[in-house]
């Protein structure tokens, strides 16, 4: 029988291209008609996805042990179910409250159940000696959904309108997301007599971890040296990539092209490409995570992304400033796949679901810090100060990145 782990990967792919697709890449494309239609503030906008973030955060706790312990299969149906359920719910949103409010749950917790959280053990349950690749993969879709869907839903928007959009997100969970998992996900290779990376004779390695309790990752050192790494990285990177076409607006970027009458706005095609170096990010420096000691891929990510935000900063041609997008999206891009594969090494995938879990009350309360900050910084017109401190903000992230050392 053909290996099946490669199946979970792309089955896992489709799923972080929706999820961040539909929450995240899409949603500051919705910023002017829902401060038109509903009166929502920029600062208010940002805080629906730092809700998103909170929210998550909250729910990861109890999905990581639950994924620790039953069908991922079935958890990322539920996911699905409650998913799709917030996503119609926004099309018939008449105020910013309501839209906080689903951020805050059912996208909350349909998003990692669906998504990112599930996907990681699911990979990790087929792969070992290639996790950092298998995650890598598996993660671009997360990226290209933000090269590919901004190009698509921006005319969109204005061709059936923002609330029409959002219930056709809902109905391709309904009708493709939910029947794919039910078909695809096979929970481990044991399940249909395969091994790990479809080895014969599995790494010793393996054996070596226990199922630990919540408390006792919080005893260990690399817990915290991994999660406030990541933490910076994520603060740092949420601030500037929602911001980014407000960016490239306020610098003059308004132009467009048209290709086969298709119409590919200056600011658009600015995002997409940041979301494009994250491709590239995700697969190079998940392969260089699984040949490398960990904190070398992780602080040369922390300052590709750092690099990139300084630049795209300062520059004025485009041309220049769309080469420093491409920069920090290879940075960012490394940044889900090479947390998970840390979190990997150090704790073994029998507790990988757990660890991401409680991992995620540290990194995520910090992540929408920087969407909120860089959000009012545009309020009072000093987000160009912002994106510098977030450029600063990265290479803290790259000094504590540097003791990532997993014996």
């Amino acid at each position: 029988m053909k290996f099946k782990g490669w199946q979970m990967v792309y089955t896992g792919m489709m799923m972080e291209f929706s999820v961040v697709g539909f929450v995240f890449y899409c949603f500051p494309l919705m910023f002017s008609v829902l401060e038109r239609d509903i009166g929502a503030t920029q600062s208010q906008m940002s805080s629906a996805l730092a809700l998103w973030f909170i929210g998550s955060a909250i729910a990861s706790i109890f999905l990581g042990r639950l994924l620790d312990r039953y069908s991922i299969k079935k958890i990322m149906m539920i996911g699905g179910i409650i998913f799709s359920l917030g996503l119609f719910s926004i099309s018939f949103v008449e105020s910013s409250f309501s839209l906080l409010l689903i951020y805050a749950t059912l996208l909350a917790v349909g998003g990692p159940a669906l998504g990112n959280l599930s996907v990681t053990k699911l990979v990790a349950n087929w792969f070992e000696s290639n996790a950092g690749v298998a995650l890598g993969v598996a993660a671009i879709g997360i990226s290209f959904s933000g090269v590919i869907l901004p190009i698509l839903v921006d005319p969109l928007i204005d061709r059936i309108g923002w609330r029409n959009v959002y219930m056709v997100f809902g109905l391709l969970v309904i009708f493709i997301l939910i029947p794919a998992v039910r078909y695809l996900v096979i929970d481990t290779p044991e399940e249909i007599g395969q091994q790990k990376d479809n080895l014969s004779e599995q790494p010793k390695s393996m054996s070596t971890f226990e199922l630990m309790d919540l408390k006792d990752f919080l005893k260990k050192s690399i817990f915290w040296v991994i999660s406030l790494a990541f933490a910076f990285q994520f603060l740092a990177m949420g601030g500037v990539l929602l911001h980014l076409p407000l960016h490239s607006e306020n610098l003059g970027f308004l132009g467009s092209w048209s290709v086969f009458g298709f119409p590919i706005k200056q600011t658009v095609f600015a995002y997409s490409f940041a979301a494009f170096g994250g491709v590239i990010g995700k697969v190079l420096l998940g392969y260089l995570m699984d040949k490398l000691k960990p904190n070398i891929p992780v602080m040369l990510m922390m300052a590709m992304q750092s690099f990139g935000i300084f630049g795209l900063t300062l520059a004025t041609d485009y041309s220049l400033f769309i080469v420093f997008c491409f920069v920090f999206g290879l940075g960012f891009g490394g940044a889900m796949p090479l947390m998970s594969a840390s979190f990997l090494k150090a704790f073994g995938p029998q507790n990988l679901g757990s660890v991401r879990g409680i991992s995620a009350l540290i990194i995520v309360p910090v992540q929408p810090v920087g969407m909120v900050l860089v959000g009012r910084a545009f309020d009072l017109n000093l987000y160009i100060e912002s994106f510098f401190l977030m450029g600063a903000i990265t290479l803290i992230g790259f000094f504590i990145a540097s003791r990532i050392i997993i014996r």
